[in-house]
Order: structure tokens, then sequence, then C-alpha cells
């Protein structure tokens, strides 16, 4: 029984092809496959079995996996203890981020960390909520950043969440819009009006509509965009209005012109909760702990500001 071993059936379990692993591990497919052989052989069980969808753990192959993880954890945690020094920690991270947070808090964050800790090597991925999830569980990201609506606070089991910081959904138009002339904005006003919107799943933006919006849940949504550009192009055209989170409003050039008017909409209660995600069961590195401390202390500078300004 070998330490690589237990790599080995972890990679598996999350990939479900032992050419993917291998892939991802930098050894060849015979090498792994003959690793599983020896193992299931030394223990009297089958650890894996085929299905239509590639390689699947049995259940005792699934309390096995388990236990491998949390070796390999205590392995990691050993590496970190025995390194002492915190000005000596290095490795690679991954990190997959709801555009929100990619765009104001996390930029902030890795120059810090550079200048603290340039042994670390960060890759970072811009995607959806729904898909940072999913890089997460498949373990392609070792920390996802997402936001979760109020009544979409759902945790997968497998994960552990962190909150970040909790923001305000503002619209946005232009300032030769008729929406401009009103004190105060309501459901009723922004219903009659084209609106570029966030992706969101299905079955998320049902939620989302239907919690929202109440009665007035079935509006003129005119493009479905995740792209900052495309959405600011349809804002800023007078094609559109739109919403978005204080953290972007604050961070984005585009939303302090004088032609673009951002305010919120009475009747409705969109709190944005920004969570750091990742799998319970792995290890998170020293680099890790490092990036989610500074990822934190940017946060709170963040909500220093947001209690000094106020749209």
């Amino acid at each position: 029984m070998r330490i690589e071993q237990f790599l080995y059936i972890t990679e598996i379990a999350k990939t479900g092809s032992i050419a993917t692993a291998a892939e991802r591990l930098y050894v060849s497919s015979p090498g792994i496959s003959l690793a599983i052989s020896s193992l299931e052989e030394e223990l009297g069980i089958k650890i894996f079995e085929r299905s239509r969808t590639g390689l699947e753990p049995t259940e005792t192959g699934k309390k096995l996996i388990i236990k491998a993880q949390e070796i390999l954890n205590c392995i990691e945690e050993f590496k970190h203890e025995a390194k002492g020094d915190s000005s000596d920690i290095e490795g690679n991270l991954s990190i997959s981020a709801d555009p929100a947070i990619c765009r104001s808090i996390i930029p902030k964050t890795v120059a810090e960390l550079n200048a603290k800790f340039p042994g670390i090597t960060l890759q970072i991925k811009e995607s959806a909520s729904y898909q940072v999830r999913k890089d997460v569980l498949n373990g392609d990201a070792d920390i996802g950043l997402v936001f979760y609506p109020s009544f979409l606070n759902e945790e997968n089991q497998l994960l552990t969440s962190t909150h970040i910081i909790d923001n305000s959904m503002m619209l946005c138009f232009r300032k030769d819009s008729e929406l401009a002339s009103k004190d105060i904005l309501t459901v009723e006003d922004i219903h009659k009006y084209p609106i570029v919107a966030n992706y969101l799943s299905d079955n998320d933006r049902k939620k989302f509509l239907t919690q929202v919006f109440g009665e007035f849940n079935k509006l003129n949504i005119l493009v479905h965009s995740q792209n900052s550009e495309t959405k600011k192009y349809f804002i800023s055209q007078g094609l559109a209005i739109g919403f978005e989170p204080y953290i972007i409003i604050k961070s984005d050039p585009f939303y302090q012109r004088e032609d673009i008017i951002v305010k919120p909409v009475k009747g409705i209660d969109l709190k944005i909760s920004y969570y750091s995600i990742r799998l319970k069961s792995k290890f998170l590195s020293a680099a890790g702990k490092e990036f989610s401390k500074e990822l934190q202390v940017q946060a709170n500078d963040f909500k220093e500001t947001n209690k000094i300004i106020v749209i």
C-alpha cells in the first residue's frame, strides 16, 4: 500500500476517468491502472466498477476513498507544519470566481498576496456562479467564490462555505430615461422596460424572478449576459436597464459616468451574499489559507467604504 495509490483513487473518484486522472497527475494511464489493481488485490475488494459514464466507486470504495482523502489531507497539513516560517509559503492555487468578485475584490487581494508571498502561483478563472460550483465539485478549482441571493442559499453537502460580504443590487439606466424623473422607483416602473440580466441557470432564474418580483416576475428580459461589456453597451445605448451589485458599481468607472444613473428599487429586498466555497474532503493548503485571509481583509475594507458612501 503506497501513498500514490491513495492519490490515484481520490483523483479517479473526482473525474470518473483513469485517463483524465493520469493527465492531471502527470503519470501514465497504464501506471495508474496497475496501481489500482494492485491495491484492490491487496485489500481483496473492488474499489471501482465500470458504468456508462465511466468509473464509479463501489459502496466499499466510497468509504475507502474518504479515508484516503483524509490521509492525504493529514500529509499536506504535516508538510505545512514542517515549513514553520509563513514567509516561505509557496504552491499553486486555482480560483474560480463570480464576475462581481473577480472584478472588484480579487485584484487588490492578488496584489497584496503577491507582495507578501511571491512563491504562491494563482490561476484565476471568471465564471458564472453555477459554473464556479461545478468547478469546485469537479476538482477543477481549489476555491470558488460565488453569490447566493438569500432565497438560494442552499449548500451542497459536499461543500463547505465561508461568508465573505453582503451586497445589494441597484438598478442602472441612462440619464435620459423616463425613470430618471422619478424620486422613488418601484417594481411597477421597471416592469415596463427591457432588461439586460445576469445569466443564471434555468432553475435559479425561476426562483430569482418569482421570489424577488412576485406577481411581476414576467419581466421583459431582452438579453441574458455574463459579459460586463455587453450589459454596459445595452444600458449606455438606452436599449435596456439592468441590475448590478454594489461592489461592481463601486469598482467600475462606467457606473460613475454622468450619463448613467444608479438607484435602488422600492418594494424588493434583493440582498446578494458572497461566499467562498471548497470541497469538505479537500485539505486547504497554506497558500489557500493565506489567500482566504487576504480576501476577507479586502472585503472588510470594502464594508467600511460601503458604510460611508450610500447611493
